[in-house]
């Protein structure tokens, strides 16, 4: 059984109050401390259950600690009777540490759901990995580098990508390769090296205006993708940067991307048909 938290180790009010009804766990030790997966469960939920899982990776340029980001989206899921997730990771203001690690521990915490699937009452075979920024970027990486983590029976690859304002490109020089170690580790890892067949289905969310990761990187990495004969699906929002989708930046955006990645991950059948949540994501 997974080791569990009872009281969350998180400094502002506000994050606890978003926390308290999730169950807290560590999910990896490493020498840069203890990292903790937050997972909300609908009501009624049973250890015998195999319900779908979601798993988010919060933004911040694996810099700074958003882990409440996506807690909106993770109640949107578990009201659709999945088990929804979020979890920490090492990010440079805490741990001192570069991208590559991050990318190790959103490999590891899928594994470590998978792992523990007959105890969270989660099919390991119906898990989504979503993120923002760089969140989605080391969500990508887990769908597309070799398993770094796996055992004799699971890996760390996602079923489905949810991926909100994605860096899908850090082989060019600029803003974000400068936080990998080397440029040429920033070019190694980077999801546009790394396209194939095979790869989960994916929707993108990202705005037109977006400075951090241009929109014009993404739709070409997009097409790239569904030319390797993936499931692919972009959807770009006139007017918006980079935190477009956000709850508390615009809720009119928020509400459409949720309802239409809902839509997408029922349309693949790890949902239940629901017309109060859904929209086409075509």
């Amino acid at each position: 059984m997974p080791e569990s938290r009872l009281e969350h180790p998180i400094g502002p009010i506000f994050e606890q109050e978003l926390l308290k009804d999730a169950k807290t766990y560590v999910y990896k030790k490493t020498q840069d401390g203890e990292l903790l997966i937050h997972i909300f469960f609908p009501k009624g939920h049973q250890e015998s259950d195999r319900l779908p899982a979601f798993l988010f990776f919060h933004g911040g340029l694996w810099d700074k600690p958003m882990i409440t980001q996506f807690v909106p989206q993770c109640m949107h899921f578990v009201s659709r009777g999945a088990v929804a997730a979020t979890a920490e990771y090492r990010i440079s203001k805490t741990h001192q540490t570069t991208p590559v690690e991050s990318i190790l521990d959103a490999q590891t915490a899928l594994l470590w759901m998978r792992k523990n699937h007959s105890y969270l009452g989660i099919d390991p075979h119906q898990l989504v990995a979503g993120g923002a920024g760089s969140g989605a970027h080391i969500a990508l990486c887990a769908a597309m580098h070799k398993e770094i983590e796996h055992d004799e029976f699971f890996t760390s690859r996602p079923d489905a990508l949810i991926l909100y304002s994605a860096i899908v490109d850090t082989s060019v020089k600029g803003q974000t390769t400068a936080r990998f170690p080397t440029q040429k580790v920033a070019r190694k890892t980077s999801p546009t090296k790394h396209l194939k067949r095979k790869l989960p289905p994916a929707i993108f969310f990202h705005g037109k205006e977006d400075a951090t990761s241009p929109i014009a990187t993404v739709i070409k990495f997009a097409k790239k993708y569904k030319a390797k004969r993936n499931h692919c699906i972009i959807s770009p929002y006139s007017a918006a940067t980079h935190s477009f989708f956000n709850f508390n930046v615009s809720r009119d955006n928020y509400v459409h991307t949720i309802e239409s990645a809902d839509g997408f991950i029922t349309e693949l059948g790890m949902l239940q048909p629901d017309e109060d949540h859904y929209i086409d994501a075509h």
